[in-house]
């Protein structure tokens, strides 16, 4: 019987909360390496991600499995980072991971809520599968920004 191999991501969102329930969702295709909650900590982290090297610094949260033995293939990002954000992450970093990465994001003119209700993180893990697989089966190498 075939294993079933998940491919190792980092996720990037604003609330712990639902940063978690995005993460069991995508399982057991997508596996949460690391989850980052700000601008700041993206800047300082990723670079080390990308390259297949765990952060400086010890996560500051227990989201994701912390396992830094492959590298990442996407950068997601939730509807709540700021799209200049994750516009400058992808100018700073793309191209310097050990293979190409997918870069995903909310799409701008779709404003999150306020507060996240029910459903928000279905729908959320749902559109992150969608827009990674595509990637996938579109070559797997465009370092563009992918919005969901």
């Amino acid at each position: 019987m075939a294993t079933i191999t998940s491919t190792p991501v980092v996720l990037c969102g604003k609330t712990l909360e639902v940063g978690e329930k995005v993460t069991s969702l995508i399982l057991p295709e997508i596996e949460v390496i690391h989850f980052i909650n700000s601008y700041e900590d993206a800047k300082a982290h990723l670079g080390d991600l990308l390259a297949g090297r765990g952060p400086k610094t010890p996560s500051s949260n227990h989201i994701g499995t912390h396992d830094y033995s492959r590298p990442p293939r996407a950068v997601i990002f939730g509807r709540a980072f700021a799209p200049a954000d994750v516009q400058e992450l992808n100018r700073l970093y793309r191209g310097t991971g050990k293979v190409p990465v997918a870069w995903i994001a909310g799409d701008p003119a779709v404003k999150p809520p306020a507060q996240p209700g029910p459903g928000y993180a279905e729908k959320g893990a749902d559109n992150v599968k969608r827009a990674f697989f595509k990637w996938s089966e579109d070559g797997d190498n465009n370092e563009d920004i992918l919005y969901y």
